[in-house]
This record gives structure tokens, sequence and C-alpha cells, in this order.
């Protein structure tokens, strides 16, 4: 039985992603970490969990119902952090309807056993990555450096779920699903 490798996101509109883009591309260069180039920038919604050929549908059948159950909200990012001594990002303003978007999705999908996803449970800390596995101890404390009191805020609409897929080198936009325009 095949199984591929999944995570569900939300993604910025293309001119914010470019933007992201570059700044990722600036650390790959500048600091040696290139490990977050492999995904398109995005905020984890749903970390990566395995589906079988056989359940893929049903999970298509859950983002769809649950896209078309939820209206567009505004996701806020504002500047960087960090989760020392190997993480930097963009932060993301969590708000009331991105809290309960991505809690009542994590419910949904930790209920299908048929996806196995048994992370263990945590608060959920949105945001969009930097620089993570592969960035040393040493530059990342160059790059925090660097980052530390560099301004981002930017504001867009949070009006697609995205399925990601792992090609077996980078990830890829599988499916997008619009939430309910109403």
């Amino acid at each position: 039985m095949n199984q591929e490798l999944y995570f569900i996101a939300l993604i910025p509109p293309d001119s914010l992603r470019e933007q992201i883009q570059q700044i990722k591309l600036e650390v790959a260069e500048k600091f040696q970490s290139s490990h977050s180039l492999n995904a398109p920038p995005h905020i984890t919604l749903i970390s990566p969990f395995r589906v079988s050929d056989e359940h893929t549908s049903r999970l298509h059948s859950i983002l769809e119902v649950y896209a078309q159950g939820h209206r567009p909200f505004k996701i806020q990012l504002k500047d960087f952090a960090t989760f020392p001594p190997r993480v930097i990002f963009i932060d993301v303003k969590i708000s009331e309807a991105l809290q309960q978007f991505q809690q009542n999705l994590e419910k949904m999908i930790r209920a299908e056993d048929a996806f196995g996803y048994n992370y263990q449970k945590r608060p959920y800390h949105p945001h969009i990555t930097l620089a993570f596995k592969d960035l040393s101890k040493e530059n990342f404390y160059k790059a925090w450096d660097e980052f530390k009191d560099r301004n981002m805020a930017k504001t867009f609409l949070a009006d697609h779920i995205y399925l990601l897929k792992h090609n077996g080198e980078l990830w890829e936009i599988f499916r997008t699903y619009p939430l309910n325009k109403l």
C-alpha cells in the first residue's frame, strides 16, 4: 500500500509569497540554511502526515467540506522571531479566527485513524519558517542579529486551504480548497 506524505497550510498570495521567498533565499545565501526552500512560504495548519492512496479521496472530501464551511479571514505577519537555537521565522499574530480554524481542522484530521496524525498536542504557534534544520547554532545567532530588529508588517486574506504533497525531494502544492466566499 503506497503512502504519500502531506501537510495542510495557508499560503500568502503571489506577490507576498515572492517577497518572503526572497528573504528565504537571502537566509540561504548568507547563513547556509536552505532547507526552508523545499516548500513554498506557508503557515502550517497540520504538520506532515501519511495517507494511503485508498484514503486520499477521504482527505480531499474532508478538506473540501471544511473549506466550504468557513469564510476567508485576515492573517497578520508581524516581524521576526525564533525557536532557539535553530529556527528563525516571520511571526504571525494569532487571531481568534486563525486559532479556531486550526484547532477545528486538527480535530477533524486527528479523528480520522486512516491519516495516522498522532503528533503530541501542543499550543499552536503560527509562523512562516525562514531557516531551520540545517541552520547551524553559530549561524543562528548571526542570522538573529540581522533579523531581530528588522520590521515586517503585512496582512493578507486567507481564502484557501492548501494541501501540499512531498514529491520525494520537496513540497509542492497538490490541491487547493477555496473558503466559502459568502
